[in-house]
């Protein structure tokens, strides 16, 4: 023990102390520039008036203009109203399905389990499009049922009776998009909880639900809270169903209103743009406290016994079927009805209500269109490239940061850390403006990043950050010093230690994380929609202007060749971390 405690100092001495070991402290510093640079000039720029590419004087008129207006209340107000109860549904049915799948003897468990991570793979703007055709208030399929089974009672509706294009429409997305994000943050507590606390419960004659009430959801409210901070600031951050949902029905939040005072409207107002964003900033800055503060007391409040662990399954009785039913249901809701009105938009000219006369008229003439538009081709070369780069830098660098907050002696470790988690609280609307703002102005302005894909890379390696620098934290932690003092004892300098040692141990969850930041990347709309240009197309933003103009058909046949590219993209990369994993066991 004493001897590896000396050899750990050892190491440690030998990272700080050889001048050709000043790479991770680049890196780890470039990182660091990366995340802070953008929102501190963001912050300034709130200050100035002008435009980034010609900054005027230092004035408060941004914060006046932003805050005088009374439509910036309301929209306030619609956002806190969207991300609290779409939070408030995301977490009481992520609560319930975990409970189900780790808790009882519900059938068809580990099936339910796989039906609630598939809907992640639907990137956010195909699934506002879709339930556009499902419950738009004249042509949306539900409806149009609903109307005919009303009309057998005499209730003749030319409308509704339910509206996607209001409020309700966007809490109910929303509410449905966050499911599997808090579901994935609690399950693990479900599985680990102490049983004998249960038991005690049991034994005093405390019924089923008293137990769940009295002393499950106590123990559980750190891991409930972590999830339901995390889906609040995501629902802050989401663009895509505010703007295909949101604008026909005149409801604007706080990303739709960004989108629209930086691409809608002439002039730009990127000062007040950059006053909203200063002050969601503060709010996010909060929020992630907040967050690491719930996520850090898990381990006071979950525990495993041991050896004889075993959950206590509660017994379902005749509700087993009825709670899997439950599963399916949410299933269609997220997947199987907004792949199959997708697929029928796309092989259709025009869309109208899926009807067996209308069957003879699909074609395959919007795919015939795509494959024959160079700019699709371009667009998709792009995305490609952007994917793998975004991925293969995100994940190089959080492996370098995580490496250097686990194993490297420095003032300030604990700051690092928090500074590479914040992007996870920053909406992509505003990580856009700020990278804008940054490489429009002297002396960044001269590398002429701004419009090419480059940039759109660099404002999804800072979006994702976050995510990686978690992913391989966790990894670095189980990788004992002495793999690494081993390298060191025979010569290899720290770059040979990383690739011949480090790297390949950790490679699953190198992947893993590589895997997930490339298929965000890919499906990624925030960020390219204000970057892009037109030599650097994105796909999502394309789909995006198709259906914007008017062309749903060709938006669909899209977002269907996009979504089966993702599910190819992912079953690869699923392969690779098995075929690794099994290699290193």
């Amino acid at each position: 023990m004493a001897l590896s405690e000396a050899g750990a100092r050892g190491w440690h001495r030998y990272v700080l102390g050889n001048s050709g070991n000043l790479l991770p402290g680049f890196i780890i510093a470039l990182a660091v520039l990366l995340v802070l640079v953008p929102l501190a000039v963001l912050l300034i720029f709130s200050f100035r008036s002008g435009t980034p590419w010609n900054p005027g004087p230092f004035t408060l008129g941004n914060y006046t203009g932003a805050y005088g207006d009374g439509q910036t209340y309301t929209m306030l107000g619609n956002t806190l109203v969207l991300a609290l109860c779409g939070t408030a549904i995301s977490v009481s049915l992520a609560v319930f399905f975990a409970f189900l799948t780790e808790r009882t003897d519900m059938p068809f468990r580990n099936v339910a389990w796989m039906l609630l991570l598939v809907p992640i793979a639907i990137p956010g703007i195909l699934f506002a499009i879709s339930w556009t055709f499902l419950l738009s208030p004249r042509i949306g399929l539900f409806n149009v049922w609903m109307r005919d089974v009303l009309g057998l009672f005499g209730w003749e509706m030319r409308e509704g009776p339910l509206n996607i294009y209001s409020m309700g429409g966007l809490i109910f997305l929303d509410g449905l998009r966050g499911v599997t994000t808090v579901f994935m943050i609690i399950v693990g507590a479900f599985r680990t909880m102490d049983p004998n606390l249960e038991e005690a419960a049991r034994i005093s004659g405390a019924s089923n639900r008293r137990t769940f009430f009295r002393i499950l959801l106590p123990l559980l409210t750190p891991a409930i809270m972590a999830g339901g901070i995390y889906s609040f600031m995501t629902s802050l951050e989401s663009l895509e169903v505010p703007l295909v949902v949101g604008l026909p029905g005149e409801v604007y939040v706080f990303s739709s209103y960004i989108y629209f005072s930086t691409q809608r409207f002439s002039p730009p107002q990127y000062g007040i743009s950059a006053a909203l964003g200063a002050t969601f900033l503060i709010l996010s800055i909060l929020l992630v406290w907040w967050y690491r503060r719930q996520a850090g007391r898990l381990g006071r409040y979950v525990t495993i016994t041991g050896k004889g662990y075993r959950p206590r399954i509660v017994k379902l009785g005749k509700w087993r079927y009825p709670c899997f039913a439950m599963v399916v249901l949410y299933t269609l809701l997220t997947i199987v009805a907004p792949c199959l009105i997708l697929l029928w938009s796309s092989l259709q000219p025009l869309y109208r209500p899926p009807t067996w006369e209308l069957l003879q008229t699909a074609n395959l003439r919007n795919y015939a269109e795509i494959f024959a538009d160079p700019k699709i081709w371009d667009a998709t070369l792009n995305t490609i490239l952007v994917a793998v780069v975004a991925g293969t830098l995100t994940m190089a660098i959080a492996l370098i940061v995580a490496w250097g907050v686990q194993r490297m002696r420095f003032r300030g470790r604990g700051v690092v850390d928090g500074i590479m988690f914040l992007p996870n609280a920053i909406p992509g609307v505003i990580v856009g403006v700020a990278i804008i703002i940054v490489f429009t102005q002297p002396p960044m302005a001269d590398l002429s990043l701004y419009g090419s894909i480059w940039i759109i890379v660099l404002g999804l390696v800072v979006h994702y950050l976050a995510f990686g620098t978690r992913t391989m934290n966790g990894a670095v932690a189980q990788l004992h010093v002495e793999m690494e003092e081993a390298g060191k004892v025979s010569g290899a300098k720290w770059r040979t230690v990383m690739r011949r040692i480090v790297l390949p141990l950790l490679l699953p969850s190198f992947i893993s994380g590589w895997i997930w930041v490339a298929a965000h990347a890919l499906r990624n709309f925030s960020i390219p929609v204000l970057l892009s240009s037109r030599d650097s197309r994105m796909l999502s933003v394309e789909l995006w202007h198709a259906w914007d103009d008017g062309d749903p058909g060709r938006a669909t046949a899209l977002g269907v060749l996009l979504i089966v590219a993702l599910v190819v993209f992912t079953v690869i990369g699923r392969m690779l971390v098995v075929k690794f994993s099994r290699q290193q066991g």
